[in-house]
C-alpha cells in the first residue's frame, strides 16, 4: 500500500501539470494536413457516409468549390507554391522530374541518387516552416517534403523515420499513429509558443494511381483518409483545443483517368531518335531537350507527328490531343516558361491523353503504360482540382466559398500564425479574406482574437476543472511540493 505522502505528492503534481496546460495559448495553432491526390471532382462523388471527417470540417468552418494547383499539375510544383505563396516560375522547383543540361544531373522526386545536391535547393525561397521558425514557433512535420532540409539558419528536427520518402509507397498509413502525440505536444507547449504542424497523407494517391477510381482499393483509402480526420478533430476536442487551433485540409491537385486508347509514343514522331537528348517528365506533360541545332526539326516532327494529327471531319474548337511548345511560346497564363531547368520543348496533352516513350533517354528511366491515373494537365482542368477545407479559432462557420489558387493557402497560415510575409507571393487576399472569422483579417488580430476566445471559454466554465485549476497559481502548486519534499528529507 502506497504512503499518503506519495498519493498526495501524485496528486498535486498532476495538478502543476493541469494548471500548465489550461495556461492562455501564445496565439493561435495550425495544422496543415496535405493529401496528395484527392480532386476536388473525386470528393464530390464520394459516398456521404465515406465524409464524416471531413463533413464535419465543413460544418464547423469554411469549404471552397476548389483549389487551382499551379502548373504542372505535379506534386513538388505545388508542394513548394503551398509553402511559398509562389508559382512555379517564382519558386524554381519546375516539375516533379528535372535535367541540368549542364551539369548532367537529374532530380527524381525527391528519391533519386542525386536530388540531395545543392543545385535543386539553391536560391529557393523561404518555406513557411522556416519564417515560423524564426518567429519562435514550434514545428513538427511528418513526412512532408524536404521540411528536414537545412534553410539558411534554421533546421527544424525531423526524426529519420518521419523524413518523407516517396520510394517506400506505404510511408504515410501510420500517419494517424501520431495523432496522439500531435495533440499532447500542443496542449503542453501552446503557452509557452504557438505550434505548427505539417503532415502529408500519400497513400491515397497511390492507390487512384495503381487502381483507378471506382477500385475497392481507392474506396478505401477515402474511408481511411475520413476517419483520420475525424480522429484528429475528436482528439483535438478532448484536450479543449477547438479555441487555439486551426485544421487546414489541402490537396496539392487532383489525378485524372488515363484512355489506354489515347497513349502515344514519341518514338513514332521521329526520324532521328538520336537527335533526343533527354525526355523529362511523362504522360500529361514531357519536356523535350535536344542539342540547340536540332530543336527546330525536333519540333516540327512533334508539331506534325501523324499519331494525334486530325483526321478526317474534326471540330476546330476541339482540344487537340498533344500541343507541343517551344518554350517561348509556352503560355503566360502558366506561370511556368520562367523557372529553371527548362527544356526547348515541351508537349502538353489533353486530359486523359498520355505520351510515354519505350526506346528514348528518359527520365524517369522507366515510365508506367499501365497507370490508370496521372497529374500533369493544366491546373483548369476539373480533373486537376484539389480541395481546401478549414475549421478554427480562425475561420468562419459552416460557409461555402468559390474557387482559390493554391498560392492563397500560405498567406493564411502565416496571418494565422501572426507573422508578416517576408517575401512577396502571388497570393490574392481577397479570395481567401472573407473565409477568417471576425477580427481575424490581419495577423495581429489573429493572435490576439484566440486570446479573448481563450478567456470567454475559461469564464463561461465556472465549474470546470479548468476553474478548479485556475484556482492554484502553478508557483503555488510547486511550493506546496517543496514543503513536502523538506519534510520528507527531515
Amino acid at each position: 500500500m502506497r504512503p499518503r505522502w506519495a498519493i498526495l505528492l501524485t496528486w498535486v503534481i498532476a495538478g502543476i501539470a493541469e494548471a500548465t496546460t489550461r495556461r492562455e495559448p501564445a496565439g493561435q495553432n495550425l495544422i496543415i494536413l496535405l493529401i496528395d491526390g484527392y480532386g476536388a471532382a473525386l470528393l464530390n462523388k464520394t459516398k456521404p457516409e465515406s465524409l464524416i471527417g471531413i463533413q464535419k470540417v465543413a460544418d464547423n468552418g469554411v469549404q471552397a468549390e476548389y483549389i487551382r494547383p499551379v502548373f504542372p499539375t505535379h506534386s513538388w510544383p505545388n508542394w513548394l507554391s503551398l509553402v511559398t505563396g509562389l508559382y512555379t516560375e517564382n519558386h524554381g522547383m519546375t516539375a516533379d522530374y528535372m535535367w541540368s543540361q549542364e551539369k548532367k544531373l537529374s532530380f527524381e522526386r525527391g528519391s533519386g541518387p542525386n536530388d540531395t545536391d545543392d543545385l535543386w535547393w539553391q536560391g529557393l525561397p523561404a518555406p513557411v516552416w522556416y519564417t515560423a521558425g524564426k518567429k519562435r514557433v514550434d514545428v513538427h512535420c511528418y513526412y512532408f517534403a524536404h521540411c528536414h532540409r537545412v534553410n539558411g539558419d534554421l533546421i527544424v528536427m525531423v526524426p529519420p523515420e518521419r523524413v518523407m520518402d516517396l520510394s517506400y509507397q506505404d510511408q504515410t498509413a501510420d500517419l494517424a499513429e501520431h495523432f496522439a502525440p500531435i495533440v499532447r505536444k500542443i496542449s503542453r507547449h501552446q503557452h509557452k509558443r504557438q505550434q505548427l504542424v505539417l503532415m502529408r497523407y500519400g497513400n491515397l494517391a497511390n492507390a487512384i494511381r495503381e487502381f483507378g477510381e471506382g477500385s475497392d482499393e481507392v474506396e478505401g483509402e477515402l474511408s481511411r483518409i475520413d476517419l483520420h480526420i475525424h480522429d484528429l478533430q475528436k482528439k483535438l476536442e478532448e484536450q479543449k483545443l477547438d479555441e487555439s487551433t486551426n485544421l487546414i485540409i489541402v490537396s496539392d491537385h487532383g489525378l485524372g483517368k488515363v484512355l489506354e486508347e489515347e497513349q502515344y509514343f514519341l518514338e513514332e514522331c521521329l526520324s532521328d531518335y538520336s537527335k533526343v537528348t533527354k525526355l523529362v517528365n511523362s504522360h500529361g506533360m514531357v519536356m523535350v531537350f535536344t542539342k540547340p541545332d536540332d530543336e527546330f526539326n525536333i519540333f516540327y516532327e512533334f508539331k506534325v507527328c501523324e499519331q494525334w494529327a486530325p483526321q478526317g471531319d474534326y471540330d476546330e474548337d476541339e482540344q487537340q490531343p498533344v500541343v507541343v511548345y517551344r518554350m517561348a511560346d509556352i503560355p503566360e497564363n502558366l506561370r511556368w516558361a520562367g523557372s529553371r531547368f527548362m527544356s526547348g520543348i515541351v508537349l502538353i496533352t489533353r486530359p486523359g491523353v498520355t505520351v510515354v516513350s519505350r526506346e528514348l533517354p528518359s527520365i524517369p528511366a522507366e515510365v508506367s503504360t499501365t497507370v490508370k491515373a496521372v497529374g500533369g494537365w493544366e491546373p483548369d482542368s476539373p480533373e486537376m482540382r484539389g480541395i481546401f477545407l478549414a475549421k478554427g479559432p480562425a475561420f468562419k462557420v459552416n460557409e461555402k466559398y468559390g474557387p482559390i489558387d493554391m498560392v492563397d493557402v500560405y498567406q493564411v497560415a502565416l496571418n494565422i500564425l501572426g507573422i508578416e510575409p517576408p517575401h512577396p507571393h502571388n497570393g490574392t487576399w481577397s479570395q481567401i479574406e472573407t473565409m477568417l472569422a471576425e477580427g481575424c483579417q490581419t495577423p495581429f488580430g489573429c493572435r490576439q482574437l484566440v486570446k479573448e476566445r481563450w478567456r470567454n471559454y475559461r469564464d463561461e466554465r465556472p465549474n470546470s476543472e479548468n476553474a478548479i485549476s485556475s484556482r492554484f497559481s502553478v508557483s503555488g502548486l510547486i511550493s506546496v511540493v517543496s514543503i513536502l519534499l523538506l519534510r520528507l528529507l527531515l
